[in-house]
C-alpha cells in the first residue's frame, strides 16, 4: 500500500512544480516584465547597484514583482523578497500614517499647536502646529546637524539654541526636527514611541519581519545593509546611524513582501480611512509655492502627479492615481545622479511609464 501512495505523492509534486514554473514563466515572460527587466540591467550597471527589489501595483494587483542581483557582495548571496533594506527617509511614509491614524482617534489635530504636548519648547517654536511638523513648514532648525549625539539631551539642548529659519508656513525646509517633535508628541499622547506605535498599528495584522533599528553596526536578521560604489575594483560598505531619538524620521528596515503586504491594507483603507487619506494628499499652500502634500512628497512630471517619499538616494515609493500605478523600489546602492540617468525620481518615472503602456 505504501509503494503506490508514495508513487502518487511524487506524481502530484511534479506536476505541481511544473505547472507552477509554467505559470512563473508566462508571468516573467511578457512584454512588460522583460521591459522592466531590461531597465532594471541599465539602472544597476549605470548606478552600480548590486542589488534591488521591485515591485509594480496596478488597480490592487502586483502586475511585476522582482529582485536582482546580490543582498550581500562579500558571499554573493541572492536577493530575494524577503530581505530587509534599511529604508532611510521613506520611513516617513509610516510616521503620516501613524500621525493620521491619531488624528482619527481624535487624540490632535492638524491645527493643534505642539506645545500642548511638550512643554519644554523655545519661545520662537512655540506657534508651531502638526501641519507644519508633516509639511515641513515649520522652519525650525536641523537636529540632523547634530544626530551623531547618542544621547536626546545633548541633541536637543543643542537645536534648542539654533535660530528659527521662517516663519511657520511660510515656505518649505524638508528637515528632521520635524519628525523628531512628531516622535516626542505621539509618545506623550501614547506612552509609545513613534516606532512602537507604528509596529504595533501598522505591521501587527500580518507576519512581517519589519524592524526599527538604527545603528548599522548592529546585526538584523536578512539585512542587506547598503553599498557604496568607490571603482571598478572597490565597494565600500554603507554606513548610516540613526539614534534612537529619530527614529520616525528614518530608522525603518522593511523586506519588499511587507512591504507589498502593508501596501495592501493602505489601499483597502484598512490603516486610515479613505477621506482621511484624501486630507493627507492635499497640496499644502506654502506662501513662498512648493509643490508637496500634507505629509507626502508631490512631484508632478509631464502634466502627471504622483506622491510619495524616497529615502537615502536607494528607496522609494511612489503612488501615481492617473495610470492607477504604485511603485515599490529598494536597492542597497545608492542613486546618485549621472549620466543619462538622473537619480531616483526619474527612475520610479521611468518605472511607471514602462507599467503604464
Amino acid at each position: 500500500m505504501k509503494k503506490p501512495l508514495l508513487l502518487l505523492m511524487a506524481l502530484f509534486l511534479v506536476i505541481s512544480t511544473a505547472m507552477y514554473s509554467s505559470a512563473q514563466n508566462a508571468v516573467t515572460g511578457t512584454k512588460l516584465n522583460k521591459d522592466l527587466d531590461e531597465y532594471i540591467t541599465v539602472v544597476q550597471q549605470q548606478y552600480h547597484i548590486p542589488g534591488l527589489a521591485l515591485a509594480l501595483i496596478k488597480d490592487g494587483k502586483v502586475i511585476h514583482r522582482k529582485c536582482y542581483g546580490v543582498a550581500n557582495v562579500e558571499y554573493n548571496i541572492p536577493l530575494n523578497d524577503q530581505i530587509v533594506f534599511p529604508l532611510f527617509s521613506t520611513t516617513k511614509v509610516f510616521s503620516v500614517v501613524a500621525a493620521y491614524q491619531l488624528i482619527e482617534q481624535k487624540k490632535f489635530s492638524l491645527d493643534s499647536k505642539i506645545t500642548e504636548f511638550i512643554a519644554d519648547l523655545p519661545d520662537t517654536w512655540k506657534a508651531i502646529k502638526i501641519e507644519n511638523l508633516l509639511t515641513h513648514s515649520s522652519g525650525l532648525p536641523d537636529i540632523v546637524d547634530y544626530e551623531t549625539e547618542r544621547e536626546e539631551s545633548v541633541a536637543k539642548a543643542k537645536v534648542y539654541k539654533d535660530a528659527i529659519k521662517f516663519q511657520p508656513g511660510n515656505q518649505f525646509d524638508y528637515n528632521q526636527t520635524n519628525f523628531w517633535l512628531l516622535n516626542r508628541v505621539i509618545q506623550k499622547i501614547t506612552g509609545k514611541t513613534l516606532a512602537q506605535y507604528i509596529i504595533e498599528n501598522q505591521f501587527s495584522s500580518f507576519k512581517n519581519s519589519a524592524v526599527f533599528e538604527g545603528n548599522n553596526l548592529r546585526v538584523v536578521k536578512n539585512l542587506s545593509y547598503g553599498y557604496l560604489y568607490e571603482n571598478e575594483q572597490t565597494m565600500l560598505k554603507r554606513n548610516w546611524f540613526f539614534p534612537e531619538y529619530m527614529y520616525g524620521t528614518a530608522g525603518l528596515n522593511l523586506s519588499l513582501n511587507d512591504f507589498i503586504n502593508w501596501n495592501k491594507q493602505f489601499d483597502e483603507g484598512l490603516l486610515i480611512k479613505e477621506s482621511t487619506k484624501q486630507q493627507a494628499l492635499k497640496p499644502y499652500h506654502y506662501q513662498q509655492e512648493r509643490d508637496f502634500t500634507y505629509g507626502f512628497d508631490l512631484i508632478k512630471t509631464d502634466g502627471e502627479i504622483s506622491y510619495g517619499f524616497s529615502g537615502g538616494l536607494a528607496t522609494a515609493f511612489r503612488k501615481f492615481p492617473a495610470s492607477k500605478i504604485t511603485v515599490i523600489f529598494l536597492a542597497n546602492g545608492m542613486l546618485i545622479p549621472a549620466g543619462k540617468l538622473r537619480g531616483i525620481n526619474e527612475v520610479i518615472n521611468q518605472i511607471e511609464k514602462i507599467g503604464s503602456q
